[in-house]
């Protein structure tokens, strides 16, 4: 059960997490990551991201209507303890 957060706006990072994320594992969206959630969306299960990164890149509405979870940084650090492993990309 891994938690991957993706940090980078390259789709490429998208594509990198589709090829090891399991059953349990799940995908946070963060800084310019925010940017990639159509593609994520499309591709990735348990897909989340940080709603105040969201809301300052303008995303907040868009994300709402493909069903993104938004969370705020308590569920993130909860996120953290819940996941033995994070892999950052």
């Amino acid at each position: 059960m891994a938690l991957h957060i993706i940090k980078s706006g390259q789709a490429s990072a998208v594509t990198q997490v589709e090829r090891l994320l399991q059953e349990d594992d799940q995908v946070l969206l963060l800084d310019d990551g925010c940017y990639l959630y159509t593609l994520a969306q499309q591709k990735l299960n348990h897909l989340q991201a940080m709603a105040d990164h969201m809301e300052s890149r303008g995303l907040t509405a868009k994300a709402n209507a493909l069903g993104i979870e938004l969370i705020s940084i308590k569920q993130w650090a909860l996120l953290t303890r819940k996941h033995p492993q994070i892999m950052t990309w």
